[in-house]
This record gives C-alpha cells, structure tokens and sequence, in this order.
C-alpha cells in the first residue's frame, strides 16, 4: 500500500522534480542505473570500481564510506561531465563516450589516478565487456600492490 505522505509529496512535485528524483541517485547526485539502463548513445563505456570501500565503511563508519563515494562521483564529474557519469550500484559507477575514440575515457581515467588512486576501471563497447576488462584491472592492481583483497587494509590508507 502506498504511503500517503508519499504521494502527496510526488503530487506536488514538478515535472523537473520527478524526472531527478527518477534518474538521479540520492547520495552522489549522478544519474542512476535507471538512466544509464534508458542511455544508448554512446560508443565506449568505463566501469569505475571504488577500492576498499568495505575496508573504509568497516573501519571508519558509513559517513565516510559515502564521503569518498561523493569525492570519486563528483571528480568523475569533473573530467568526463554530468551527462556521463551513472551510479550503477554501491561503489560502481559507470562513464560512457559519446565520442568514436575510446582512448579519451582512458586519458581522463589516468589524470584521475594521480589524483585519487583508489579506483580500478574497464573499458569496453557492452557492459560485459567493460565487466570483464574491471575484473582484470582489479587483479592486476592488487597484484602490484595498488589495490587490497576485499575487506583488507588499502595501500592508500594512512
């Protein structure tokens, strides 16, 4: 049954209002999975995976587990634009390129990691490919050290 508060509130809400809370997530004012499932034009795609987001929630609270998720969204932002940038779930988010050249997601991913390390990403054409590629530069990343297993203390932590 649907709460009256609820829908009361939804009927006073504009048309620009609906649309955001519809397709914007809450915590990191990017678009959501939803938008990004309605989104089909673009060429390339990243998928941008938080390190050690368990570790940081575990150890230091939620609060700063969703401050860092803010920091990593808002910086994805800043290089790629709003108008690229999807939350797709807890700490994923997903860039895409509405350009023909991939390496642009590439170069922007680069500058990002001299300024913030703690995120692995993949590219591709598809999802499942952009899936794939995360899932390779995670082992990598932990293999040289930049990234921890699940849960354990990150290289970047003081």
């Amino acid at each position: 049954m649907p709460n009256d508060l609820l829908i009361r509130k939804l009927h006073d809400m504009t048309p620009d209002e609906v649309y955001d809370a519809i397709y914007t997530d809450c915590l990191t004012d990017v678009q959501n999975r939803r938008a990004f499932e309605a989104d089909t034009e673009w060429t390339h795609m990243a998928i941008v995976d938080m390190d050690s987001l368990k570790w940081l929630n575990d150890t230091s609270g939620h609060r700063t587990g969703d401050k860092y998720l803010k920091h990593l969204a808002g910086s994805l932002v800043q290089v790629f634009g709003a108008n690229n940038v999807f939350r797709l779930a807890g700490d994923e988010f997903a860039v895409v390129n509405r350009r023909l050249a991939p390496w642009t997601i590439t170069d922007g991913m680069d500058h990002l990691h001299t300024y913030i390390p703690e995120f692995s990403y993949g590219l591709g054409r598809t999802l499942e490919e952009a899936d794939a590629a995360l899932r390779t530069d995670k082992a990598a990343r932990e293999l040289s050290g930049l990234r921890a297993p699940r849960g354990c203390r990150p290289p970047w932590s003081v």
